[in-house]
């Protein structure tokens, strides 16, 4: 007999994987990254397949299960930083996007 509380993990799990895949789908069509539904696609295959992992067989290691979880989104969150930053030259003296550095395009005309 399944339990109650397998149950519930397993509606809000869906849920926010859900809501998961939707935020990225939004995210990615907004920043204009390329096939926003593949990368929605994928975070929610590595997010629904670690929630049914953790559902299924009775003894699965947790921290494997949390590798699996954050691959999709974390994959996702590299590309979305280097589709915003990743034409930019790389400047050794500023981190992107910091206070009150000038970026490289700024400087460029005073070299």
């Amino acid at each position: 007999m399944v339990s109650l509380q397998a149950v519930a993990v397993a509606v809000v799990g869906f849920a926010i994987v859900i809501a998961a895949a939707a935020a990225v789908y939004r995210d990615a069509s907004r920043l204009e990254i390329s096939r926003p539904a593949l990368w929605a696609g994928f975070v929610f295959v590595t997010c629904g397949g670690g929630l049914v992992t953790y559902l299924g067989p009775p003894d699965v290691p947790i921290p494997g299960l949390l590798v699996i979880v954050i691959a999709g989104p974390a994959l996702y969150l590299f590309e979305r930083d280097d589709a915003r930053h990743g034409d930019e030259p790389a400047d050794p003296h500023a981190l992107p996007d910091g206070p009150g550095g000038d970026s490289a395009s700024d400087r460029s005309g005073e070299e």
